[in-house]
């Protein structure tokens, strides 16, 4: 995180906790109402009379960018700086954001002799009863709230930082017209709920989603933290596995949320794998015509792939994903603490994947795999979290300019067109994605070079990192006829035919290319038979 940003009403303790807070973590402390006063040469109270409120908060404004723009700092912002909306998204661009809450009472006794805070004239306990109402649901926004009844400072910075992301934290905004977000990655993020709902204007109950797998290990600690922000979480796991997206699952979960009460003032928060978060999603597009919902991805594949860009569905005995929504969610919050129980066969193909990305559109992030293989196997927290961030802040690019998949967002699917083949031929669950994936992108790097797109030395570099990541290990017994029939039915084929994503250079790939039925044949021939 850049800063760690203070917020509340006047007498939270803002200042107190704010030193305190900075010393345990050995950052420097900024009181923006400290660097406000040296700015004009004149106290709070002064400025107040001589520019008025206005004068005030224009001043206040100047000086918060000025302060934000330095990183590593604990600052405290005076009580009504969040209530503007570009001091608010300053505030929130790339910190952490606390907020401190008092309770009317307290405040009044803490501020009962404060003499020199214009906006508490003429009385004190009136201003509390009229301020704090207009201003907490903006302090409830915050990444985490803290209350300070009956606690010292010390209490509560201790609180804080015990709260705070083990490691650092990454934010990649998703600026998908009409429904931007953001996607957070770091450790020990499950705090970060309440904020999320607040800020999408959540109150009712909240669907928790997940499944007989992730929820008896994580869904308690997602709950007591929904509690313990005011909202009512009530859960339902699906059962484990690609059999639980379908129609059936679906009119369950339906009938779930109808006796839970999830109305339009509701959400869902999808907690587990791809599975959970498509169904999740789904039931969230369709439930009272679309209500939000939180991604929570468990698992690596669904952090880097299939919470990002707002696809939902659920499957059909015709085929997979037939019935679905394309319905952004209001956050992904990728918490890397879930990987540590993650099956270690899961973990190391979801790579293929991210190599994919890397191929694909970052030339950087194929530099980064490279040199940092042993620590990304190993689970590495730092190089997991900067690596994972990477592979999404990619995907989200390409959502951020073709949401509804229409045209740019085709380059995501390089590797996929054979992928997508060898699942269907295998039976589902027979090969993980990232795996197929990873045999696709060799025939797609094998194509690409047999018709004259790329050098070979492009497709031999990415073949190795595949076979550094041990993804090319042993070829799928997919019979290239089977492969064939079905490749030519691929859902984005166009007039009958494929069309392919295919390299020009490693970090440069282009859709929409034909490739003979020849060239395909003799590629998988070639590849399967290594």
């Amino acid at each position: 995180m850049s800063n760690l940003v203070l917020v509340g009403f006047m007498g939270s303790g803002k200042t107190s906790v704010g030193r305190a807070l900075a010393d345990r973590l050995g950052r420097p402390f900024i009181d923006l109402d400290a660097v406000i006063a040296a700015d004009a040469g004149l106290p709070i109270s002064a400025i107040f009379q001589q520019e008025q409120e206005a004068g005030f908060r224009a001043r206040e404004s100047r000086c918060l960018r000025a302060v934000l723009a330095e990183d590593g700092r604990v600052v405290a912002v005076g009580g009504g700086a969040p209530l503007d909306e570009a001091n608010w998204q300053a505030i929130r661009a790339g910190n952490w954001v606390v907020a401190l809450t008092t309770s009317p009472a307290e405040l009044k006794v803490r501020l009962r002799e404060a003499t020199d805070r214009p906006l508490l004239r003429p009385s004190v306990g009136a201003a509390i009863d009229s301020l704090l109402p207009a201003r907490i649901g903006r302090y409830r926004e915050a990444d985490l709230v803290v209350s300070t009844d009956g606690r010292s400072p010390a209490a509560v910075a201790t609180a804080i930082a015990d709260a705070l992301p083990h490691d650092g934290m990454e934010r990649i905004a998703v600026d998908v017209h009409g429904f931007p977000h953001e996607i957070v990655v770091g450790s020990g993020l499950c705090h970060l709920l309440p904020g999320v709902l607040a800020r999408a204007s959540v109150q009712g109950p909240v669907a928790v989603i997940t499944d007989s797998v992730v929820g008896p290990r994580h869904a308690m600690t997602v709950e007591h933290t929904l509690q313990a922000g005011g909202w009512r979480p009530h859960r339902f796991e699906l059962a484990a596995g690609e059999a639980a997206k379908s129609l059936e699952a679906l009119n369950v979960l339906y009938q779930f949320m109808a006796s839970a009460g999830i109305d339009r003032s509701g959400a869902v928060i999808a907690l587990g794998g791809g599975v959970v978060g498509d169904v999740a999603g789904f039931a969230a597009a369709t439930w009272m015509r679309g209500i939000p919902y939180v991604q929570v991805p468990t698992t690596l594949l669904a952090m880097v792939d299939s919470s990002i860009g707002g696809k939902t569905a659920v499957n059909l005995p015709a085929g997979k994903n037939l019935v679905g929504a394309v319905h952004q969610p209001v956050a992904i919050i990728c918490d890397l603490d879930y990987l540590k129980t993650l099956p270690e066969g899961e973990y190391r193909a979801a790579w293929g994947e991210i190599i994919k990305c890397a191929v694909a559109g970052d030339r950087q992030l194929f530099d980064d795999l490279r040199a940092a293989r042993s620590a990304a196997l190993g689970r590495e927290e730092p190089v997991v979290r900067r690596i994972v961030a990477r592979a999404a802040a990619f995907k989200a690019r390409i959502v951020a300019e073709d949401p509804h998949d229409r045209n740019a967002r085709a380059v995501l699917n390089y590797g996929h067109t054979v992928a997508h083949a060898m699942e269907t031929a295998l039976g589902y669950g027979a090969i993980r994605h990232g795996e197929a994936v990873a045999w696709g992108m060799r025939v797609a790097g094998r194509l690409s070079v047999d018709t004259g797109h790329c050098p070979p030395a492009a497709a031999q570099a990415q073949d190795s990192l595949l076979q550094d990541y041990s993804l090319l290990v042993q070829p799928p017994a997919a019979p290239v006829s089977q492969l064939m029939q079905t490749i030519q039915h691929d859902k984005k084929a166009q007039d009958g035919e494929p069309r392919w994503v295919l390299l020009r250079d490693i970090g440069q790939a282009e859709y929409g290319k034909r490739v003979s039925r020849e060239k395909v044949e003799a590629a998988l021939t070639a590849v399967l038979a290594t």
